[in-house]
């Protein structure tokens, strides 16, 4: 794990996390009401659960508390925490948490990792679609690692869908 401080964290890479995961991070107050309602009427349209509406804040809550079951208990208590984070920290401090704390591969965390185990690259070379790419995977890593993969296919059907989600994480920040 190599640990980066804010400010080593390159901008395209807040730019795309916040467009990708939770465009009003920096004006909420760690809990996105709204982000959730949107959630929800997305999920009883699709039937299934498509969107989670949960914040950066949130996602670094249960991270660092480790959220086992997904009940409403785990949930509302994952929901205190975020907003104890808001209380103490400063955003830049949580998302700091965050980029440091995200699933890679292996036994991988964090951007530091991932910029090497993706593109052989020091954080400060990652291009913006570089930035973009992991940004968009931190959610589901394995889904979008064509290296992880058997076989030729299954690893192309990675490559598509990731970049499916760098056009979508992309096109988020152009809008953002």
């Amino acid at each position: 794990r190599q640990y980066l401080a804010y400010d080593q964290i390159p901008q395209a890479f807040v730019n795309a996390l916040v467009a990708a995961e939770d465009d009003q991070y920096f004006s909420h107050y760690g809990i996105d009401f709204l982000g959730i309602a949107r959630a929800m009427l997305t999920n009883i349209r699709a039937g299934r659960v498509v969107q989670g509406g949960s914040t950066i804040t949130q996602q670094t809550a249960k991270n660092l508390f480790k959220r086992e079951a997904r009940t409403y208990q785990a949930k509302l208590k994952e929901m205190l925490h975020a907003l104890r984070l808001e209380y103490h920290y400063s955003k830049e401090k949580i998302l700091e948490f965050y980029a440091n704390q995200f699933f890679v591969s292996g036994n991988g965390h964090g951007l530091g990792v991932a910029a090497r185990y993706y593109f052989d690259k020091d954080v400060r070379a990652l291009t913006l679609l570089e930035n973009a790419f992991i940004a968009g995977s931190v959610k589901r890593p394995n889904y979008y690692n064509p290296f992880t993969k058997t076989g030729e296919d299954a690893a192309a059907r990675a490559r598509e869908r990731a970049t499916e989600r760098t056009r979508y994480v992309l096109g988020k920040m152009k809008h953002h």
